[in-house]
C-alpha cells in the first residue's frame, strides 16, 4: 500500500489529507449538490481547518496511521504527553482525529473508554495551570500611549488601535479587521459592529459600545480613533492599515502580527517590556479592571462577548495577590463582640 493512503470500508482508498484544497472539508461528500457542499464547506471555520491538518499532521509523523483504532490513539496520546506535550495540546490532538473520523464517516475512537481514560490519566498527573497572558491594567495602558509619539501616523495609528483593543475588549484579530463601515458614531461614543470572532463563527452579528470619555480623561479610545482616521484620510475600508518608513498608507488592513510588534515595541519604549504582555493582555485587562471595580460579569460578557463562565472568569486577572482579599477583616468596621 502507498504511503500516502490509508484503506476504509469495502477497501476504499482515501488520501492521507483529509481536506480537499477548495473547501477545506473531507473529500468524502460523494452526491451531495454544489449547495449542500458550499454550506458544508462554511461549517469549519479556515482557522479550525489549518489547525485540523497541523494536528494531524503531526500523528502522521509520529506513524500514526486513519482510520486509527482506539489502542493507537491511546498510544499515540501517551507518547505526546511523554515529550511535554501541554494538556491543553493533547486535548486539541485528539479532538482533530475524533473529527477526521466524524467527517469521513468512521466510528470515532477517541470516544472510547481507553481513548477517554487516558486523556484523563494525563490531566491528573500534571499541572494543569494555564499558562495566560498577564493583564495589562489601565494604568500600565497609560504608560504604553505616553510612551507614543502620537505626532507621528505610527504613533498615532497605535495609540487607537491599544485604546480599543483594552476598552472594547477586543482579540487581536478583531481589532484589525474593523472597517470603518463597522463604527456607528454617536454623540454617547461609538458602535462597532463584530462580524466574526472566535466564539461566533456562524456570522452572527455582535456589537461593542464605547463610551467617550469625559473632558479631562487622559485617554478617549472614541477620540483616539477620530483622530486617526483623521490624519490618515480614511474613510472607507479598513480602519487600521501598514504604514511604510517614509509615511505612506497601505490598501489592505493590517496583519494580526503586525499588531503584536508594534506592541512589542511599544513595551520596550514603556518599560514594561519583561512583564510578558501580549495582545491579549488588552483584553484580560478590561475584564479584570473592570471586575475590581465592581462591574457585574453580565455587564462585563455583554462587552467581551463570553457566554461560557469558566472561561470568563479564567481571564480575571489579579494582579496583586492581596487585592480585593475576603480575609481583609481590618479595614472594616469593628464589629462588637460582646
Amino acid at each position: 500500500m502507498k504511503k500516502n493512503m490509508f484503506v476504509g470500508p469495502r477497501n476504499v482508498q482515501l488520501v492521507a489529507e483529509p481536506f480537499d484544497q477548495r473547501h477545506g472539508l473531507p473529500t468524502l461528500h460523494e452526491g451531495m449538490t454544489r449547495e449542500a457542499r458550499r454550506l458544508l464547506a462554511e461549517s469549519v471555520s479556515p482557522n479550525t481547518v489549518r489547525a485540523m491538518r497541523a494536528d494531524l499532521r503531526v500523528y502522521r509523523n509520529a506513524g500514526g496511521r486513519l482510520p486509527a483504532t482506539d489502542t493507537e490513539i491511546a498510544n499515540y496520546l501517551s507518547q505526546q504527553n511523554a515529550l511535554g506535550k501541554k494538556p491543553a495540546t493533547l486535548d486539541r490532538y485528539a479532538n482533530s482525529l475524533h473529527m477526521w473520523h466524524r467527517y469521513m464517516n468512521f466510528p470515532s475512537p477517541v470516544q472510547s473508554m481507553a481513548v477517554r481514560s487516558v486523556l484523563r490519566g494525563i490531566k491528573r498527573t500534571r499541572d494543569m495551570r494555564q499558562d495566560s497572558a498577564p493583564a495589562l491594567r489601565l494604568k500600565e495602558l497609560h504608560l504604553l500611549l505616553d510612551s507614543l509619539d502620537q505626532d507621528t501616523l505610527h504613533g498615532l495609528r497605535d495609540a487607537a488601535m491599544f485604546a480599543l483593543s483594552f476598552y472594547g475588549a477586543f482579540r487581536r484579530s478583531e481589532v484589525v479587521a474593523i472597517g470603518v463601515e463597522d463604527v456607528d458614531w454617536r454623540p454617547e461614543g461609538i458602535v462597532i459592529m463584530l462580524r466574526h470572532s472566535k466564539t461566533n463563527k456562524s456570522g452572527r452579528i455582535e456589537t461593542k459600545s464605547l463610551m467617550r470619555a469625559p473632558t479631562g480623561a487622559p485617554y478617549c479610545s472614541v477620540s483616539l480613533l477620530e483622530r486617526w482616521l483623521a490624519a490618515s484620510g480614511i474613510t472607507k475600508g479598513a480602519c487600521f492599515r501598514g504604514i511604510s518608513s517614509r509615511g505612506r498608507l497601505g490598501a489592505g488592513r493590517m496583519s494580526a502580527q503586525t499588531l503584536y510588534v508594534r506592541m512589542r515595541k511599544a513595551l520596550v519604549s514603556a518599560g514594561l517590556h519583561s512583564q510578558g504582555y501580549t495582545p491579549h493582555s488588552f483584553r484580560a485587562g478590561f475584564i479584570t479592571e473592570a471586575h475590581l471595580r465592581g462591574k457585574t460579569d453580565t455587564q462585563i460578557k455583554r462587552l467581551s462577548g463570553h457566554r461560557d463562565q469558566k472561561s470568563f472568569e479564567r481571564y480575571i486577572r489579579i494582579a496583586d495577590e492581596f487585592e480585593n482579599n475576603p480575609g481583609d477583616f481590618f479595614s472594616l468596621n469593628p464589629v462588637s463582640l460582646e
